[in-house]
């Protein structure tokens, strides 16, 4: 009789194992992310303006974006997957554009006014992503991916009102082809429920330097079989 109920213990409890084992087929994640970023189109507006006056007009462009990402996953196989990564991210620089409202006749020849930029710039990668180390329900992966970046750019009304006077025609949006290359860390915690770490590497092709080292971190849910 006890070995009938080990039996029968053992053929209710493979399937639920081997489920276990099984890698999820589809994982969703969406995280809070934090961005040091080197961002150039702050120059290039404060150097469109100098032009006119035949002046270098420098711009600090270096400064931290928050914002969040989400990403969207196919898992192939035991390792390979296929991703979707969508992320925003925003941000505020202040720099001291006094040379140019001083010319303008904003301020007194010996006054001092700073310009407050408010960027924002959004991330569409897609690409492969690969584990290159796994134990239990840890997974350790890097990825590679290629998309698009736009960059849009705002700032306070007496800048904007000294660029389009200066510079009627400069262009404060762009979008550019980009690439994402990075790595994290993953681990299911509870069911389907498993949280994220990750650093990438954002580079946009672009006429302005732009460069962007992004660390994100949140929770996601996986699935095993079709996603809906």
């Amino acid at each position: 009789m006890r070995k009938t109920w080990i039996v029968l213990a053992a053929l209710f409890l493979s399937p639920a194992l081997v489920r276990a084992q099984d890698r999820a087929a589809w994982q969703i994640f969406g995280g809070y992310q934090y961005t040091y970023s080197d961002y150039g189109p702050i120059q290039d507006a404060a150097t469109a303006m100098g032009n006119v006056y035949t002046i270098a007009v420098p711009a600090d462009h270096t400064f931290t974006m928050t914002g969040g990402n989400f990403t969207i996953q196919k898992n192939i196989g035991k390792r390979w997957s296929g991703a979707m990564d969508i992320g925003v991210m925003r941000g505020t620089k202040i720099d001291d554009l006094s040379q140019i409202f001083q010319l303008l006749g904003y301020i007194s020849s010996s006054g001092s006014q700073s310009a407050t930029f408010n960027p924002s710039v959004y991330t569409l990668m897609f690409g492969p992503q690969y584990d290159v180390w796994n134990y239990r329900r840890v997974h350790v992966f890097v990825r590679g991916m290629g998309g698009a970046s736009r960059s849009v750019l705002s700032m306070d009304d007496t800048t904007r009102k000294a660029l389009n006077f200066l510079v009627p025609t400069y262009k404060t949006t762009t979008t550019d082809p980009a690439v994402m290359a990075g790595a994290g860390v993953e681990s299911v915690v509870w069911r389907h429920i498993f949280v994220r770490a990750s650093a990438d590497y954002i580079h946009p092709f672009s006429t302005s330097t732009q460069n962007y080292l992004r660390i994100s971190a949140g929770v996601g849910i996986e699935r095993v079989g079709r996603l809906f």
